[in-house]
C-alpha cells in the first residue's frame, strides 16, 4: 500500500509540473515561469526514482 501510494504521489508531482510548463507556454508567459513549472517536475522525477528504487530494494529481501 505505501509503494502504491509513493508511486502515485510522484506521478502526480510529475503531471502537475508538466501542466504548469505547458500552461505557461500555452499562455506565452516568460521562459522563467516555465523554468519554475519545470521544478515539480524534476522533483517528481527524483522522487519517482528513489521509490523504485526502494521497491526494488525491498522486493530483494
Amino acid at each position: 500500500m505505501n509503494d502504491a501510494f509513493s508511486l502515485s504521489i510522484s506521478v502526480v508531482i510529475i503531471a502537475f509540473g508538466i501542466w504548469i510548463a505547458a500552461g505557461t507556454i500555452g499562455a506565452g508567459s516568460p521562459l522563467a515561469w516555465m523554468l519554475i513549472g519545470l521544478l515539480p517536475v524534476i522533483v517528481g522525477t527524483i522522487s519517482l526514482y528513489l521509490a523504485i528504487r526502494e521497491v526494488k530494494a525491498a522486493q530483494r529481501i
